[in-house]
């Protein structure tokens, strides 16, 4: 009698539990991704990929210190988000526009200067350009992939 009741329990338990990933599994399908920024792994990103002259007069440091600047132009444009923090502030709830080239790389030369920061448009450019692959290699940037 008592393999009965085991029997019972044993098919529930695997009924509920077969519920239940599929439930998850189809609400995870519904849900878009997030891209999440690593500035760690944006900064090494970003070296590996300096041309020798650049990664000479750019210390690892700066190169974090210049994206750290590029990703504050990026949330005052509305474009980038500090997760919770922007949602509970409010502060920075607006509606995004558009961030121009020229427009993050005035803004990276005038806070270097303001900061004695020895930086050559070249080499802010190219932080740039490898900060732009970066975002677009974690799916921040670019067309919206159709999931259907």
């Amino acid at each position: 009698m008592i393999w009965v009741f085991v029997a019972v329990a044993a098919v529930l338990v695997a009924a509920v539990a077969r519920f239940t990933v599929a439930s998850v599994s189809a609400r995870l399908a519904n849900t878009e991704a997030v891209a999440t920024y690593d500035l760690s792994a944006a900064a090494e990103f970003v070296r590996r990929g300096l041309p020798a002259e650049s990664a000479a007069r750019l210390g690892a440091e700066t190169v974090a210190l210049l994206l750290a600047w590029n990703l504050d132009h990026l949330r005052r444009k509305g474009v980038a988000a500090f997760g919770e923090a922007d949602s509970m502030s409010g502060g920075y709830a607006r509606t995004p526009s558009r961030s121009e080239p020229d427009e993050a790389l005035d803004e990276l030369l005038r806070r270097a200067a303001a900061d004695g920061v020895a930086l050559e448009a070249l080499d802010a450019v190219v932080v740039l350009e490898l900060n732009a692959q970066y975002l677009a290699s974690i799916g921040a940037v670019g067309e919206r992939a159709d999931t259907d």
